[in-house]
């Protein structure tokens, strides 16, 4: 392939219209370590059912990328315009290369939009000066890429209920999720540094919100022991309504 610059690949990613779920995939492999990832690792983040779905979907946005720069790759080859590819073990690593790296710096992509939680907001006791008022934070800074690697880890299944967004919204929604900070905010000191996979866990916005009806928050293992009773307490009225069904 042609050798591409940063400004080409960001005049391919202006001029495209990508949709929520191709952007995400793009943040994901820009925060991977490294800059890099395998397919097995893109489907877990993004919520392909296997690897295979991960190909499929990269290579259709390689495809567009590709068309875009003026390049037409063959089939197999259409990974190539925004990856490398090291084979060190089992699995192929996919590389971002270093133009496609730049253009999401440019391009302001390297730092992923995301609306305040509620660990990062308090009530103010003025409503002329605002409902909320954002924290700033040192010791705990809301890092895209701590975000993100907790995802590459975990996956983007709610730790507490199980779903996946995309399976109930479709491709819109594949891929994204809620973070949770384990640890609350006032805990922390000013030099403690996140570690992505043991401070954070993916959640979804509905559990998300009901962590933080209480303070302290709701723990994932509470939220999931409200969910069993709550399923049981409706299999139970199921099963008085049936039983009255049956004497009448």
């Amino acid at each position: 392939m042609n050798d591409y610059t940063p400004t080409d690949y960001v005049n391919a990613f202006r001029n495209l219209n990508l949709q929520p779920y191709q952007r995400r995939m793009l943040e994901i492999h820009y925060c991977a370590p490294n800059h890099t990832l395998t397919a097995t690792q893109m489907a877990k983040a993004m919520g392909f059912r296997n690897w295979g779905g991960a190909n499929l979907h990269y290579g259709v946005l390689g495809k567009l990328v590709a068309e875009m720069l003026g390049w037409h790759p063959m089939p197999e080859t259409k990974l190539y315009v925004l990856s490398e590819f090291e084979k060190p073990g089992r699995e192929w690593h996919w590389i971002m290369r270093s133009p496609v790296v730049s253009a999401m710096e440019i391009l302001g992509w390297a730092k992923t939009e995301q609306s305040r939680i509620p660990e990062e907001v308090e009530v103010t006791t003025s409503i002329h000066e605002g409902a909320v008022r954002e924290i700033r934070v040192n010791a705990y800074e809301r890092s895209s890429v701590a975000r993100e690697q907790c995802i590459l880890h975990h996956g983007c299944k709610c730790a507490a209920c199980g779903i996946v967004l995309a399976d109930v919204y479709g491709e819109s929604a594949q891929g994204y999720i809620h973070v949770h900070h384990l640890r609350q905010l006032s805990e922390i000191r000013e030099n403690y540094k996140v570690n992505p996979i043991r401070d954070l866990l993916p959640v979804c916005p509905n559990c998300h919100a009901i962590m933080h009806m209480r303070k302290p928050p709701y723990s994932i293992q509470e939220i999931k022991n409200l969910i069993h009773a709550q399923k049981q307490n409706a299999n139970n009225a199921l099963h008085t309504d049936e039983m009255q069904a049956q004497r009448r």
